[in-house]
């Protein structure tokens, strides 16, 4: 059984690194579409259940979801094979590519449920983030190796011909590493969305975050790691004023529920990795630096999150 299974797991390593894009990118669209559509029809669900009403979603929606999916599908596996948007020296290799494409699949999945519940109901259910943290634990640890970058990584501690320093326990205990870096990107996602709820709730005397935003974030740390979250923290608002400026102009909302502004960053993250470590890596080895950091982005986005609230209390006229 077990060569069976070995046997199979090397010819899907070889059928997505070695193959064709293209026509890796057809395998996984038709996957994305079937999924897509799950995602629709769950996501419905879990609307009507909130409204004690069965309700469709708009079809306008509901084909942007299905496009959403099958589009991300297709650009996975190009993003990350073909462009290396996730390869580093440190810990970003392909070498577990088969596992990894599915793995940020589930990812980009639970992202889109959340975002479509949240644009209906304002809120996101545990069954998303919850159950959708613990597969990202799950699978963090049992089949390791699926890391955008190892716990803890220090390129200010560069060594010739060995590169950044990285603890001897990382190399050697790949399934323990994978549980520690999922849990503890999960808890900096979470704390950090609470820091930012508490302080906009004191400056602004309004709540500006839902609890469900603290575990969405959870479940993006799960999947990503902590200096991944960190990034995609600091990214959501930035992608909050797009989203305002699509919902504004488009139909006038004004409300903004913050759970897709998360999604769209993690999305973001995703995609740009390892342009994003290359370029700040050297902050996320020095801790005094962090510290420092947490606090800057914590008062940021709070600040932020107000500016958008002002935003969102500005009239549009409407044709």
């Amino acid at each position: 059984m077990f060569e069976v299974l070995s046997g199979w797991n090397q010819r899907w390593f070889e059928f997505v690194t070695r193959g064709s894009l293209a026509t890796v990118a057809a395998v996984f669209a038709p996957v994305g579409l079937l999924l897509g559509w799950g995602v629709v029809r769950f996501g419905e669900r879990l609307i009507a259940r909130e409204r004690g009403h069965a309700q469709r979603l708009p079809t306008t929606w509901r084909l942007l979801a299905i496009a959403g999916a099958t589009g991300l599908a297709a650009l996975l596996p190009i993003a990350v094979v073909g462009w290396q948007c996730q390869s580093l020296v440190e810990g970003g290799s392909i070498d577990w590519v088969q596992w990894r494409l599915p793995y940020h699949l589930a990812l980009l999945l639970l992202l889109l449920a959340a975002t479509l519940v949240d644009l209906d109901c304002y809120m996101i259910p545990d069954e998303i983030t919850l159950g959708g943290a613990a597969l990202g634990f799950l699978g963090a640890g049992l089949i390791s190796n699926l890391q955008l970058i190892p716990l803890w990584v220090d390129w200010n501690a560069w060594q010739i011909d060995v590169g950044p320093a990285i603890p001897d326990w990382i190399r050697q205990r790949h399934h323990l590493h994978g549980f520690a870096w999922s849990a503890v990107g999960g808890l900096v996602g979470a704390a950090l969305t609470l820091c930012a709820r508490w302080v906009s709730q004191a400056v602004l005397r309004v709540e500006s975050l839902g609890f469900g935003d603290v575990t969405l974030m959870f479940m993006i740390g799960c999947f990503l790691g902590w200096q991944p979250v960190v990034c995609v923290f600091l990214l959501a608002p930035l992608c909050g004023v797009v989203v305002a400026l699509l919902l504004q102009f488009s139909s006038g909302r004004r409300a903004l529920p913050y759970g897709p502004c998360l999604a769209a960053a993690a999305v973001l993250v995703l995609f740009t990795w390892r342009a994003l470590w290359t370029r700040t890596r050297d902050l996320f080895g020095h801790p005094p630096t962090l510290a420092g950091l947490a606090v800057l982005v914590i008062g940021g986005m709070a600040l932020l999150l107000g500016l958008l609230r002002l935003y969102r209390s500005i009239p549009v006229a409407r044709r």
